[in-house]
């Protein structure tokens, strides 16, 4: 027997079981779908501290057939996102619309290639948080989401609203935008710019503002963003340089999704980061030297960093 679900977030980690988590305290019908430990179907609790907590339906991948959403939001890592979409096919999902929450560039475009770009969602996320445990996480500050589609109108722009104003709802503030790709980009600036800088310095974000030599580095990596994304005929909707200082300032002690990849799985979402940036610098006849090294950096550290203390556990 299928079950009719409003709304499927598939990874329950820090980001997908804190979206799942409010949707659910919204009174959105969702379920999550893991691939962590979990066989066909159950209800379990989600505790998220600084949001709350709820029981909501997990499923693993053997019990996503029975499922029949009509949003997917897509919380795994973007090096995990093809599988994830491979699997959600399989199990036979034909959702109205998708949303991708990955870091970098390449998951949006993912799903609009797959799904049709009238049903692709993109979401910037602004909050900060960490997973403890299978659907447990810990919020880290205050931050919510940004949506919005490529496309305009359709179900894109429907569902957007919609998810946005459910989220609000639950507790993590969010809002819809009519275009999402200055948004994106400037998110990837202050990803290229903190994320790699934190993993070299083996530090908490806050070494972008203490470290002349970091916030250098920093700035640098994310002006090569703006560059290529004014190429790409994108205006970014803020200063990118102020921008990476705003969120070091605000994120000061947290220490950042890559430095948290690279120590606890070995492997970062660089290729999605700096790598991208890099890529698309070549496409367009350009060069991104800072991004290209701190790409190339970071994947020669992921596997003798493995296992490392963070810096936020210390």
């Amino acid at each position: 027997m299928s079950l009719n679900i409003d709304v499927v977030v598939v990874g329950c980690g820090a980001v997908g079981s804190t979206v799942a988590l409010a949707l659910a305290r919204a009174g959105v019908q969702v379920a999550a779908v893991t691939r962590s430990g979990t066989d066909g179907c159950r209800w379990d609790m989600v505790l998220v501290e600084g949001l709350g907590f709820g029981e909501l339906l997990v499923c693993g991948w053997t019990g996503a057939a029975r499922l029949r959403p009509r949003l997917v939001v897509y919380a795994v890592k973007a090096y995990d996102l093809t599988s994830a979409v491979e699997d959600s096919l399989q199990a036979g999902w034909n959702p109205e619309a998708v949303v991708s929450l990955q870091n970098g560039l390449g998951s949006l475009e993912l799903l609009s290639k797959t799904y049709g770009v009238d049903r692709a969602i993109g979401g910037v996320v602004y909050f900060g948080a960490v997973g403890v445990a299978p659907c447990r996480a810990r919020l880290l500050g205050r931050g919510g989401l940004l949506l919005g589609c490529w496309a305009r109108g359709g179900s894109c722009s429907f569902w957007s609203h919609q998810l946005a104003e459910a989220l609000t709802a639950g507790g993590l503030p969010s809002s819809h935008v009519g275009d999402v790709e200055p948004y994106r980009w400037l998110k990837l600036a202050v990803n290229a710019a903190i994320n790699p800088v934190t993993v070299l310095a083996w530090s908490r974000n806050k070494v972008i503002l203490e470290n002349p030599d970091a916030g250098k580095l920093a700035a640098q990596l994310a002006r090569e963003v703006a560059l290529v994304a004014w190429r790409r005929g994108v205006e970014l909707p803020g200063d990118p340089v102020e921008e990476v200082f705003r969120v070091a300032r605000a994120t000061g002690d947290n220490c950042s999704s890559m430095l948290q990849d690279v120590a606890r799985r070995g492997r970062s979402e660089v290729d999605y980061i700096n790598g991208s940036v890099a890529r698309e610098a070549w496409r367009l006849g350009l060069r991104a030297p800072f991004n290209e090294a701190m790409w190339r950096a970071v994947r020669l550290l992921e596997r003798w960093l493995a296992g490392r203390r963070l810096p936020c556990e210390i």
